[in-house]
């Protein structure tokens, strides 16, 4: 299943990026994690994604794009709702149009994970996958289940974590001055297991002013942080494997991000935050 506008990515790793901007932190996460958890903001987002690179020897003269997520909490979990828009231009005015949509639920204790993801673009037809992923325990073993493709079914291995655990686990080793993080993370994004995530730290900064005023947006220091994502596999990173997408985001310790910048191989971006609105928790 795999459709690419390049060599270099398919358009499900980028979908795959949406799944990560969920924030789906928890506040029934105990211990550290829950300490993390307690700082998040539910936020809806907008990034304008202007092109920031183009590899020398690419044929792209053009690209643009936008961003958008809602995340929203739940009294048994969080749900996001994601959609990221590209158009990107090739010599003789060829135009290519992308948009892939992610809408996600994830359970506070992180054992259960529901995914629907579609994609379209490059003048094939909507491409989706759908399913819920469960693990044993923290730490432990899972499966998942798929509705699309049917009857596709899945093992994880130990040591799964699933988007929430994941960004939690960043924002507090960034918190804390950590320098260096490997994860086998399951985002449903692929169809091939888990994808092997780097993450490489970076001293907390002064605040970010964006170009642009954002009504709501509130601007505090940040704490910088490059994440590489490698290609679906048993869940680790051969050595001497190259990242397929590689993203530094500038993270508050609410878990909002101004800005950030996406590595997709023949392209670069960067992502200002053009719209922002904080969103209210149930009564439970």
């Amino acid at each position: 299943m795999k459709l690419t506008i390049s060599n270099h990515y398919s358009p499900f790793a980028l979908a795959a990026l949406l799944i990560f901007f969920g924030f789906q932190a928890s506040s029934a996460v105990s211990g550290p994690l829950g300490a993390v958890a307690d700082k998040i903001a539910p936020h809806r987002a907008a990034y304008e994604l202007k092109l920031e690179e183009v590899v020398s020897g690419s044929q792209i003269v053009h690209a643009e794009g936008f961003m958008s997520f809602d995340w929203l909490r739940r009294c048994d979990g969080w749900t996001s709702d994601q959609r990221l828009f590209l158009v990107i231009t090739y010599p003789e005015n060829r135009t290519i149009k992308f948009k892939a949509v992610s809408v996600t639920w994830e359970s506070d204790d992180g054992l259960r994970f529901r995914f629907n993801i579609s994609s379209d673009g490059v003048g094939d037809e909507e491409e989706r996958i759908v399913g819920e992923a469960t693990l044993k325990r923290i730490g432990g073993p899972g499966e998942v289940k798929y509705e699309s493709p049917k009857g596709k079914k899945e093992k994880l291995p130990a040591g799964t974590v699933f988007p929430t655990r994941h960004t939690l686990l960043l924002l507090q080793k960034a918190l804390s001055g950590e320098r260096f993080d490997k994860q086998k993370v399951f985002d449903g994004g692929e169809l091939k297991g888990v994808s092997p995530v780097t993450a490489i730290f970076f001293p907390k900064q002064a605040k970010i002013d964006l170009p642009k005023p954002v009504k709501g947006y509130s601007p505090k220091p940040v704490f910088p942080m490059k994440l590489a994502f490698f290609a679906p596999s048993g869940g680790d990173a051969a050595q001497d494997s190259l990242p397929e997408s590689e993203y530094k985001i500038f993270y508050q310790a609410n878990g909002v991000a101004p800005r950030l910048h996406l590595n997709f191989g023949d392209f670069k971006f960067r992502g200002d935050m053009i719209g922002f609105e904080r969103l209210p928790k149930p009564e439970c």
